[in-house]
Order: structure tokens, then sequence, then C-alpha cells
């Protein structure tokens, strides 16, 4: 259990104190930082950043990016929704345009739009994920937007995991509910 801290405690004071960069404004208050990342208590969100919360603390809107060929294992990541022990909406499509297309500029203004709702942007990681433009675009604009990103190996997945996961630092879990929602809640926490 960590010290309470007053929720007129600078970001700045907490990052120095227990060596984290929460990659937000030092000047800001610790209150304002819980809100909008969604947690209640600084214990909580310490214990998220490090990748150890393992509920969420507050109901979690994901935009899913994946390449097409996954859909059948990404309809199944979506069945956690109706798990009662998992709080998620997603905010997502699926895109089957390639991304020079015509089309491009209007699908990446929709797409920009769902990941801004969002707070985390999860990438399902399968075998040929990686080299996906539209999966580096929607991780690229989730870093821009400053949304926690965190990756999800699919199940039997032996894929490299995409460049911009690596970049950021962002946790990946395997095909388990208990480490996905601690990679989730570590995104929330991190949040570029």
């Amino acid at each position: 259990m960590f010290r309470a801290k007053r929720d007129d405690t600078l970001v700045g004071t907490i990052e120095k104190q227990y060596g984290i960069d929460l990659h937000a404004r030092s000047d800001m208050t610790l209150g304002t930082l819980l809100d909008e990342r969604g947690f209640d208590s600084l214990t909580q969100l310490l214990q998220a950043y490090r990748g150890r919360l393992t509920y969420h603390a507050r109901r979690r809107r994901l935009f899913l990016s994946f390449h097409a060929e996954d859909k059948p294992q990404v309809q199944g990541f979506r069945l956690m929704a109706h798990n009662p022990n998992v709080e998620l909406d997603f905010y997502d499509g699926s895109l089957q345009v390639p991304a020079n297309s015509e089309r491009a500029t209007y699908i990446r203004s929709i797409i920009r739009e769902r990941i801004r709702r969002a707070s985390v942007l999860v990438c399902l990681i399968g075998n040929g994920t990686a080299w996906r433009d539209w999966v580096d675009w929607e991780l690229s604009t989730g870093v821009e937007l400053g949304k926690g990103l965190c990756g999800v190996r699919l199940k039997g997945s032996r894929g490299q995991t995409p460049p911009m996961l690596v970049k950021v630092g962002a946790p990946i879990a395997r095909w388990n509910l208990e480490q996905i929602v601690a990679a989730i809640e570590c995104a929330a926490a991190r949040r570029s």
C-alpha cells in the first residue's frame, strides 16, 4: 500500500517520488490525472502502471487494431464484453480497403474519430499484423492522440510485434484474461 496523497499533489512530485513517467504535465494535479485516466486512487494507478492491476478500475473504451485475416479470433476477443468481470466497450471497425486507396482519406477520418473516443488502443497481434499499413497508421494515430497502447497476442500467433508497440514500450499480453486486463489497465495508466 502506498501512502495516501492529496488530490492537489502535483504529477511531477508523484513521478519523482515513484521514478515513473506518467506522460502528463508536471503541474497537473493528481485528482485531475486520476479522473482523466479512470482510476480511483494513486495506489490503483501505480498498480496499473506496473502491470499488476488484474481488474478494471473503470469501464474502458477500446479501439481494436488487427489484420482482417484474424477476424474470427477478434470476434472471440469481443465476446469478453459479455463477461460480467470485464468492463469494456468497443469503438472500432475492421477495414477491408487498402491504406492507399481513393477512399483512404475518408476512412482515416472515421477511424481517427473512433480512436479519439477510446481510452486504450489494443493491437491484436496475429502472424501478419506487424506488416499491415492500417495497423501501423492506427497505432501511430493512437500515440498522436495520447491514447494508451497495448498488445494482445492471438492464440497460436508467432507473428512479430508491430514496431510502434515496441517503440513505446507497450505491454503485451498472452491470450489469458488476467494478462489482457492487466495490459489494458497498464496502457490506461501510461497513456502517452
